[in-house]
């Protein structure tokens, strides 16, 4: 175990270092040493910097290195602020804001061989290191990668939040996701370009969060399954800017199991579902899952069971979810839209506890995107409806707008 924590902290400091020593270049320029004088042509081996579709990139001559380093920033204006989880949430005075909801550096691509890939991201608004991470590519139908990623569980969390259709997740992802943790996993590709053609990741977690090494007191295995039945992978990432002729289709199960002191993770690491401290529990989660994309129109639905069983105190407590959204690019039927425009809908629905009645969480949310290059540089707006029940207080509702832009160069 020692040794995998000692490799894990080499592998981010390596990161660490890529991300704020590559030298910055001017944009759509190409710089590079230099012949001799009276040679000719490109020395071998030569290598250049420019600017390019994911920011500054450097590449090697014979492309057997290819780095880069991006950036991105999410500006965004919100009525209800944070993630409400209850009915109290509602009640609080409006709160409204402009923030900088997102600030990140990114750094990634493959080093000495194509079958060495690596990536990195830092987020300078929390301050924290979000992935270091290194996967190597043994073929076209395996992969193992070891570091901290976000867990490849659920679709709507593994979709970057700035390759999502609307401003933010669904409520439901404050109950299910897995989140960023440290660990190993594998993931395979079998039957490729065929009726059965599927995607497998394996992985084996810390269970303890975002920053947090492994412990003998906690771990977690999670096991996707994804069908692909037109024979091609359905990429992670929302909306279908390209607007495929053909249809694309993925279907998938997803289950995880294991011990850990935390009931919930997030960004800010592990934590608690409400109603839960710290303690020892063994969390045990199910999820069917769909996504679609043709001519412009896209779905993805995910549904949730998880199980939080207390090893202290015993007893346990189940809790269901989920939610399915949809998206069109009106242009594609009428062409009196604008192209750059897509309206979205979505719904999602918590339970907190099935054992208890009246708890039941509601989100229906209107939404649209003005696309002016792809997620790289786009205005995102959506209307919700949330409509939370409490055994104590009963129904409240509250209607909450954002607005946000979202630009990477």
């Amino acid at each position: 175990m020692a040794e995998g924590i000692s490799g894990a902290g080499l592998l981010r400091s390596f990161l660490a270092g890529f991300v704020f020593t590559l030298p910055a270049a001017r944009a759509s320029e190409t710089v590079g040493l230099l012949p001799d004088p009276g040679t000719s042509g490109e020395l071998p081996g030569v290598k250049r910097f420019r600017y390019g579709e994911k920011g500054l990139e450097f590449e090697a001559t014979d492309s057997s290195t290819f780095l880069w380093l991006g950036f991105r920033l999410q500006g965004r204006y919100d009525t209800l602020p944070g993630n409400p989880t209850d009915a109290a949430d509602l009640l609080e005075p409006d709160t409204d804001e402009w923030s900088l909801n997102r600030g990140r550096i990114k750094g990634g691509g493959h080093l000495f061989t194509e079958a060495f890939e690596i990536y990195s991201e830092y987020d300078f608004t929390s301050n924290g290191w979000l992935d270091y991470r290194a996967t190597v590519h043994l073929g076209d139908q395996l992969g193992i990668r070891f570091g901290q990623w976000k867990s490849e569980f659920n679709r709507e969390r593994i979709d970057s939040s700035g390759a999502q259709q609307f401003v933010d997740r669904s409520l439901s992802n404050y109950w299910f996701t897995l989140d960023r943790q440290l660990g190993v996993a594998a993931e395979l590709r079998l039957w490729a370009e065929q009726v059965a053609d599927s995607s497998l990741w394996l992985e084996f977690l810390s269970g303890r969060g975002l920053g947090a090494t492994f412990g003998d007191d906690s771990r977690l295995w999670m096991m996707r399954w994804q069908w692909n039945p037109q024979g091609e992978v359905l990429d992670f990432g929302q909306a279908d800017l390209d607007r495929r002729d053909d249809l694309i289709t993925a279907v998938t199960l997803a289950t995880v199991f294991g011990d850990s002191h935390y009931t919930r993770f997030s960004s800010s690491g592990g934590g608690q579902l409400p109603g839960f401290g710290y303690g020892d529990y063994r969390l045990n989660q199910w999820m069917l899952e769909t996504a679609a994309r043709w001519r412009g129109f896209s779905w993805q639905q995910e549904l949730h069971w998880k199980d939080v069983e207390d090893l202290r105190a015993g007893g346990h407590r189940e809790m269901v979810g989920g939610y399915a959204q949809v998206g069109v690019f009106p242009a594609e039927c009428w062409n009196g839209f604008p192209d750059p425009l897509e309206l979205t809908a979505r719904i999602a629905s918590v339970d907190p506890d099935t054992s208890r009645s009246s708890d039941r969480q509601w989100e229906w949310t209107l939404g649209a995107n003005w696309y002016f290059q792809g997620h790289r540089n786009k205005i995102s707006a959506d209307l919700s409806l949330l409509d939370f029940d409490d055994p104590a207080t009963g129904e409240e509702s509250e209607l909450r707008f954002r607005l946000q832009w979202d630009l990477s160069f």
